[in-house]
């Protein structure tokens, strides 16, 4: 059996694993997705409904004139193939229902492609077997692959490990950096937060180049050439014509893709010019186009040094943004830490280790020395936001895999070394290092508010999608099903450009009764859906118990606020009286 053969066979399997997880799960059901799932179905859906491809922005959430998400147009195209495909033998809402449970499961396979290549590069069999093991130990836990998951994160995931993939090509070849090139742009073009990433990355092919000189010369001319017609592609494959001079700092625009020419094009010339000079002319060569790039970033973008959500309001980033839980520190206070700051950084830390010794040994050097980058990276990015977990998770697949094959091909039967490979395996294993913290409990309490109860249920949306169209006040979890079960606004939800609405529910929330009746008035709020039990409202009435959340979660009657509907579990929709 080929490599090839047995890398289709795991990744079927696992596709049909995933498929029966999800099935088991409930995750079929169109009403399990999570806010950003829903908000990315609302996108496609507007789309299908007449909205132009290029404009990605959501009319109906936020204050008046809505909000421009920062969202790639670029990760809905999946979906919709699938669902014209499907539109043949379904109706058109049964298709789209069906090209979200299809696709995450089968986007997998674009991970399994990177993985393979990488293991293939690495070594032998026995690399690719136990790269395969420990990818479905780590694929399973993380969810971004199960049915429902049509946010960006899972081609985030495989097309960064692709580009990592073809970019340890121990011999280089033209194609396969280009291949690294171009997942690279894909990976730039579909969302901001891999840009630390694409820098490493981008700085490790440049730096191999000067130190290599003319052996990596058509490698390096091929990866510059790739990531910058690329990007350009994707600019303008999702870009506007009336936006091509827009900066921002969130998403693909024209200071993403003038670095990526200037930067590739910059490396490409360097490579086909000076690779035959000494290396002092070759890390001055690098060193021009770096201080092109900086200067091009400080005088086209000057506000992309700081971090974009420094722009918040002060209130959104106390009571919004330091309360979602990915957005926060590793080591803030929050429920089950010993269990959760072990799975998210064990194997990370481990990678680490191993390809530091693998480097000192000279085993696959060159592709442990950007593994090493990645990884240490992640860690950084990590303690900082635990959603950069994720990535070192998949970054660490590769070198646990050649480290728990090169213990296993070496290992006498019943020996030591067997012990130390199966002691290997184990540690690769995400869920290994969180197990202990199951018999433990945060003597802290603390933590981020968790959406443990759901808002927006089925019944109060039907009576909510029955009145006039209006401006719905509610907690930001129910955004998406507001705008995507009913006709009306919503006035805030968990997308950062939403600023305004943030600020301003979240002031009419904490204000007291008498005030927020006047905010809301002032604002043009009709309706304000309350759910006592949602963790965002018990978050806002305990730092705030005069404020109208507080008064809402205890069921309080205020004069200016007209029950419409509710059900038992609480939830209540009422109108705004004028």
């Amino acid at each position: 059996m080929t490599d090839w053969a047995i890398a289709l066979g795991f990744g079927l399997l696992l596709v049909a694993c995933l498929l029966v997880v999800s099935a088991v799960s409930g995750l079929f059901a169109s009403a399990s997705m999570d806010a950003d799932n829903a908000m990315r179905l609302v996108e496609i859906q507007d789309y299908l409904g007449g909205q132009d491809w290029f404009d990605v922005s959501q009319a109906r959430l936020g204050p008046d004139g809505g909000t421009a998400m920062h969202w790639s147009r670029l990760v809905d195209v999946p979906v919709l193939a699938i669902t014209s495909l499907l539109d043949v033998f379904l109706p058109s809402e049964a298709a789209l229902h069906w090209a979200t449970v299809v696709w995450p499961p089968v986007s997998v396979l674009l991970l399994v492609w990177a993985l393979v290549t990488g293991a293939r590069f690495l070594g032998g069999r026995e690399t690719l077997v136990f790269t395969c093991i420990i990818a479905a130990t780590i694929l399973f836990r993380h969810q971004n692959f199960l049915s429902g998951r049509i946010d960006h994160h899972n081609l985030q995931l495989g097309f960064l490990a692709l580009s990592l993939a073809f970019s340890i090509d121990p011999q280089r070849r033209p194609t396969s950096l280009a291949v690294a090139g171009a997942a690279l742009a894909s990976s730039v073009a579909i969302g901001a937060e891999v840009y630390p990433f694409v820098a490493m990355i981008c700085a490790f092919h440049a730096l191999d180049w000067a130190l290599a000189g003319r052996v990596a010369k058509r490698g390096a001319v091929a990866f510059g050439v790739s990531l910058a017609a690329m990007t350009a592609v994707f600019f303008a494959a999702s870009v506007a014509p009336a936006n091509y001079g827009a900066v921002y700092c969130d998403a693909l625009s024209l200071v993403t893709v003038s670095a990526a020419l200037l930067g590739g094009a910059g490396l490409a010339f360097a490579a086909a010019s000076l690779s035959g000079r000494p290396l002092a002319w070759r890390l001055a060569g690098l060193g021009m186009i770096g201080l092109g790039c900086g200067l091009l970033l400080a005088l086209q973008a000057p506000q992309c040094l700081a971090n974009p959500l420094d722009g918040l309001p002060t209130i959104a980033r106390t009571l919004w943004l330091e309360q979602v839980d990915e957005a926060r520190p590793l080591f803030a206070a929050r429920p089950n830490a010993w269990q959760e700051i072990p799975f998210m950084t064990g194997i990370t830390l481990v990678a680490a280790i191993v390809s530091l010794f693998q480097i000192e040994l000279g085993i696959n050097r060159r592709a442990h020395v950007v593994f090493l980058l990645l990884l240490v990276l992640d860690l950084v990015l990590t303690l900082q936001q635990v959603r950069f977990y994720a990535f070192g998770h998949i970054f660490a697949i590769l070198p646990l895999g050649a480290w728990v094959a090169g213990l296993f091909s070496g290992r006498p039967d019943g020996g030591e070394r067997g012990v130390g490979y199966l002691l290997a395996l184990a540690v690769s294993v995400p869920l290994v290092w969180g197990a202990p913290g199951l018999f433990l409990k945060s003597a802290s309490g603390g933590g981020a508010a968790v959406a443990d109860a759901t808002c927006a249920s089925p019944d109060v949306l039907s009576a909510l999608d029955a009145q006039p169209p209006g401006l719905v006040l509610s907690v930001a979890d129910a955004a998406p099903d507001i705008l995507r079960y009913t006709g009306q606004r919503a006035l805030h939800g968990h997308y950062h450009r939403n600023a305004a609405g943030i600020d301003m529910a979240l002031r009419i929330f904490i204000s007291p009764p008498d005030e927020a009746a006047g905010l809301m008035r002032a604002d043009g709020v009709s309706y304000v859906l309350a759910c006592p039990s949602h963790g965002e409202m018990q978050m806002l009435a305990k730092a705030h118990p005069e404020g109208l959340a507080a008064r809402l979660a205890a069921g309080d009657k205020m004069d200016f606020l007209a029950p419409v509907a509710g059900n038992e579990g609480g939830e209540t929709l009422y109108a705004v009286t004028r």
